[in-house]
């Protein structure tokens, strides 16, 4: 059956005391949940403010949101900083799952239907099944399916990209089994996507309520794997409490020898923003009903691209939603945090003819527009004698500027037509590539 908890006892139960530091207390190897509050309180620019709260051990940052009748939401996982991205992503507490188009109480009963015969629908490898969650959310529009985890796990990427194909299977099968009228049409979303806290308000005014499910079971992955086919298990995973970085040397060298050993930062940084202020007035242009969507998460993935901050793609795509109202059915604010979990290193590389075909937005794709290399390398310099009168960008400079100035003109050109029209070599290409110069 189903019992009601309230926000405090739902999320001390995914975040167990001593899960993240003390208020005001620096403590080595924990890490903080991240809020996002989107508040009615409109900038200069007409853009809603967004607030950003660290969740504490204590979790009194909840008692201050739940107060306030504001669009809030947040993943079950802990972060390094304050920036809720997915490199600073630590350890994931639970996976949960957004359920749409559960409409009636018939929805509700084949979902219960379905949980139910888990057992023997997985007979003949045939998994059409899910796994009893820990908990419901109901978000007024749509369930979360939050499966606990007995320990937090670390999201090393190679752990990640896992825990992303078994959540898509899992919701697979969430989704096309009856429950939902959305069948068809089926939303699959990022490992670290945000969901509306239990106990703020939801799109129509309600609260967001969780209720218990059954014995509100905690897995390990090895029992999330059992649901699903071979092919869509995690194979490999190291649970926070046995964790060394002897642990980490041996099961993700690559990562060990860049972060570690070399001590390599992670690169944020790849394209100027022009690209991302681009794409905002190709929305504006040409979104259309149907591509909505896709135009958003697209913008995601330019904003990661770009260094744009979480903050500013989320009051940006906000911004969007009027405008997108008026190109087709109701636009929500639902619709845009679904869209925007986008931002992570996953899309930076999404390709221009997917991104064509999902926006139904033409992009031109870049060309030398008939300049001859001696042509581009005079513009190149014309640019950093500008930018550099008094001759400061010569030596060590000079080559990083010629890149960064043809990654400003070919914000999508690829290393190989910057070598060929710069005459450059690929190791200078590669040396100043990502550099923010």
């Amino acid at each position: 059956g189903l019992s009601e908890v309230s926000y405090r006892e739902f999320y001390r139960d995914i975040f167990p005391k001593g899960s993240f530091e003390d208020k005001g207390i620096y403590e080595q190897g924990k890490y903080n949940g991240i809020i996002v509050e989107v508040t009615k309180e409109k900038k200069s620019d007409g853009k809603p403010r967004i607030l950003r709260h660290t969740l504490t051990d204590d979790l009194d940052k909840l008692d201050e949101v739940a107060g306030r009748k504001n669009f809030c939401l947040m993943s079950p996982i802990s972060y390094a900083g304050k920036q809720r991205k997915s490199g600073n992503a630590r350890f994931i507490y639970a996976i949960a799952i957004d359920l749409d188009g559960i409409k009636e109480e018939i929805n509700l009963k084949t979902l219960f239907r379905q949980i139910e015969r888990t057992d023997y629908l997985l007979e003949n490898e045939v998994y059409l099944g899910i796994p009893a969650p820990s908990y419901l959310v109901s978000s007024g529009t749509g369930l979360h399916l939050y499966y606990v985890l007995e320990k937090p796990i670390p999201l090393f990427r190679n752990i990640a990209e896992q825990l992303e194909i078994l959540k898509r299977r899992l919701t697979w099968q969430a989704w096309t089994q009856g429950a939902s009228e959305l069948h068809d049409n089926i939303q699959y979303e990022s490992l670290f996507q945000g969901f509306r806290i239990v106990g703020t308000v939801t799109k129509a005014g309600d609260i967001t309520r969780a209720f218990k499910f059954g014995d509100c079971k905690k897995y390990t992955i090895e029992e999330l794997n059992s649901n699903v086919p071979k092919e869509y298990r995690v194979k490999s995973i190291v649970y926070k409490s046995y964790l060394t970085l002897s642990d980490a040397k041996e099961k993700y060298p690559e990562w060990y020898q860049k972060r570690i050993v070399e001590k390599q930062k992670k690169g944020t940084w790849t394209c100027h923003r022009g690209l991302y202020d681009w794409w905002i007035r190709k929305i504006r242009d040409g979104a259309t009903q149907g591509h909505r969507y896709w135009c958003i998460l697209t913008l995601a993935s330019y904003a990661k691209k770009c260094g744009i901050s979480y903050d500013e793609l989320l009051s940006d795509s906000i911004g969007l939603i009027d405008f997108l109202n008026t190109r087709g059915d109701e636009f929500t604010i639902d619709d845009v945090t679904k869209a925007i979990e986008a931002y992570n290193d996953d899309y930076i590389t999404y390709p221009i003819d997917t991104i064509v075909a999902r926006t139904d937005i033409k992009i031109e794709k870049n060309k030398r527009n008939g300049r001859s290399q001696e042509e581009h390398l005079k513009r190149a310099r014309a640019v950093q004698e500008i930018d550099y009168p008094a001759g400061e960008w010569r030596g060590r400079m000079r080559k990083g500027n010629i890149v960064m100035e043809w990654r400003m003109n070919n914000p999508q050109g690829k290393k190989i037509e910057c070598h060929r029209e710069t005459g450059l070599s690929r190791v200078t290409i590669d040396k100043w590539w990502n550099e923010n110069i």
